[in-house]
C-alpha cells in the first residue's frame, strides 16, 4: 500500500510539474495547488492500518518526541520513511494483540496499571522536586570552610632505601653513599631487599602513617625519614626487616585543595543531601494531607505470618542457585520437620549436593538423615540407591515417565536420565 501511495503521489507531482511547464511557468494548475495544499495539511492521512490512521501530525509528533540523537536522522527522507514503517509495524502488532484478547489478560492489565502508576508518580515528583533550589556558592564555600580537613592532601616523601643484614654493613654502605657513590647502583649491589634493589631501592611515596607500598608499615623508618630534607641521606635505622640506609628523593608538604577545585564535588554532595531532605519533607506533607493511619496490630500480624509448607517448598523449587535452593529446602525442614514435604526436602538437599555440586560426603549425610528420620518414606529406597551409586556412572530407572521426586527411584541401572523428573506443577527444577 505504501509503495502504491508513493507512486500515486509522485505521479500527481509529475502531472503538476508538466502542466506548469506547458503554461510556460505561469500560474500553478489546480492539480499542483491541490497537492501542495495536501502536503501542508497536517491531518493528511499517510497510511491507514485497519481502523487507524497515521497522519502527518502523528508522524511529526513522534519525531518531535524522539531523543535528540535521533531527531537529525528522522529529519531526512529515508529517516522519515523508516520511522513511518516502524509506526505501521507497531500499529499492526498492536491491533493484532488487541484482536487476540491480549489487552484483556489480567497480568497484562496489572503491568499496564503499574506503568500508569510509575508515569504518574515520576511526572509529579519530577515537577515537585524541580522547586528544590540548587546549592548556592555561599553554601558550598561554607561547607568547604567547615570541612577543610577533608580536602587536605597529607605531606609525603619519596624514598629510596638499601636494606642490609647488620648495622656494620649498613654503616659501610652509608659511608659509600656519602662519599658520592650512586645510591641506585649501591642498592642494586648491596640491598638484601632484592625486589626494591633491582629498582635502585625505590620505596615510593609514604606519608606520616608509615605505610610503604613495597615493604608494608614501618612507622619508625618513616618517622626517621621525615626528619630529612630532599636529597639527604639517613641511617642506619633498624626495622623488623633489618637495617636501612635511606635517601629522600623529594618532599611534598601538606596542601589543602583549593575551593574552586573541589567546588563541583561539594555542590553535588550538597545537592544530593538537599534533594533527599526536600523529598522527605514533601512526603511528610503529602502523608499529613492524605491522612496515613497504619494499623500496627494488623501489620504485626502480617509480618509474623508464617508461610505454608507448600508455599515454602514451591519457593525452594523455584530458587535458581543450588546453594540458595538447599537453604530454602532446609527452611522447609526447620519450620515443618514432620510435614508432608519434609522427606522430599531432605532428599532434594542430598540430590542437589550430589548431582549439581558433586559434594558427595554432604550428599551422603543428607540421605542418611532421611533414612534415619523418615524410614517409612517412599523416598527411602531412592536415598539408599543414591548412597550406593551416586559416586558411580550408574543411573536410576524410573517407575513411569511421570515419576516425580516424591516416588522412590528403582535401584536398577536402566538408561533413564539420572536427574529425577520434577514434581507435577513444579518449575522444572528437581
Amino acid at each position: 500500500m505504501k509503495r502504491s501511495l508513493l507512486a500515486w503521489s509522485g505521479a500527481v507531482a509529475l502531472v503538476g510539474f508538466a502542466a506548469g511547464c506547458a503554461h510556460g511557468g505561469g500560474a500553478a494548475s489546480p492539480a499542483s495547488l491541490t497537492h501542495a495544499s495536501s502536503a501542508r495539511d497536517t491531518s493528511a492521512v499517510l497510511v491507514r492500518v485497519g481502523g487507524h490512521s497515521i497522519t502527518r501530525a502523528t508522524l511529526q509528533a513522534r519525531i518531535d518526541s524522539a531523543p535528540d540523537q535521533y531527531k537529525s536522522m528522522y529529519g531526512t527522507p529515508d529517516g522519515k520513511r523508516q520511522l513511518l514503517d516502524r509506526m505501521v509495524e507497531e500499529q499492526v502488532w498492536l491491533d493484532e494483540a488487541v484482536r487476540h484478547g491480549v489487552a484483556d489478560r489480567a497480568k497484562v492489565q496489572e503491568q499496564i496499571e503499574q506503568q500508569r502508576r510509575d508515569v504518574l508518580i515520576r511526572t509529579y515528583l519530577t515537577e515537585r522536586m524541580a522547586a528544590n533550589p540548587a546549592p548556592s556558592d555561599s553554601e558550598a564555600k561554607g561547607y568547604y570552610d567547615g570541612h577543610l580537613a577533608d580536602y587536605r592532601t597529607p605531606a609525603s616523601i619519596t624514598v629510596r632505601h638499601i636494606q642490609l643484614k647488620t648495622e656494620t654493613e649498613a654503616r659501610r654502605v652509608l659511608k659509600l653513599a656519602r662519599a658520592g657513590k650512586d645510591f641506585a647502583a649501591l642498592a642494586k649491589q648491596y640491598s638484601a631487599d632484592t625486589l626494591t634493589g633491582r629498582g635502585g631501592g625505590m620505596l615510593g611515596s609514604v606519608t606520616h602513617d608509615g605505610n610503604f607500598p613495597s615493604i608494608g608499615r614501618q612507622q619508625s623508618l618513616a618517622d626517621s625519614a621525615f626528619t630529612l630534607g630532599a636529597g639527604q641521606l639517613g641511617g642506619p635505622w633498624k626495622s623488623d626487616r633489618g637495617w636501612h640506609v635511606v635517601k629522600v628523593e623529594s618532599v611534598r608538604p601538606e596542601v589543602t585543595r583549593p575551593f574552586e577545585q573541589v567546588r563541583p564535588m561539594i555542590v553535588r554532595q550538597l545537592g544530593a543531601q538537599s534533594s533527599q531532605d526536600f523529598y522527605r519533607k514533601l512526603l511528610e506533607q503529602a502523608r499529613d494531607s492524605l491522612g496515613v493511619t497504619p494499623d500496627s496490630v494488623a501489620i504485626r500480624g502480617f509480618l509474623s505470618e508464617r508461610k505454608s509448607e507448600a508455599d515454602l517448598f514451591k519457593l525452594a523449587q523455584e530458587t535458581a542457585a543450588p546453594a540458595d535452593r538447599i537453604a530454602a529446602y532446609r527452611e522447609v525442614l526447620a519450620q515443618y520437620p514432620n510435614g508432608e514435604k519434609a522427606a522430599q526436602s531432605q532428599f532434594m538437599i542430598g540430590f542437589i549436593e550430589s548431582e549439581e555440586l558433586k559434594n558427595y560426603p554432604e550428599a551422603e549425610q543428607s540421605f542418611r538423615v532421611l533414612l534415619q528420620r523418615y524410614p517409612k518414606s517412599e523416598l527411602a529406597a531412592s536415598a539408599q540407591w543414591m548412597i550406593d551409586h551416586m559416586r558411580t556412572d550408574d543411573v536410576p530407572a524410573f517407575i513411569t515417565q511421570e515419576a516425580d521426586t516424591s516416588r522412590p527411584l528403582n535401584p536398577g541401572t536402566g538408561k533413564a536420565a539420572r536427574t529425577p523428573a520434577p514434581a507435577a506443577g513444579s518449575s522444572g527444577k528437581p
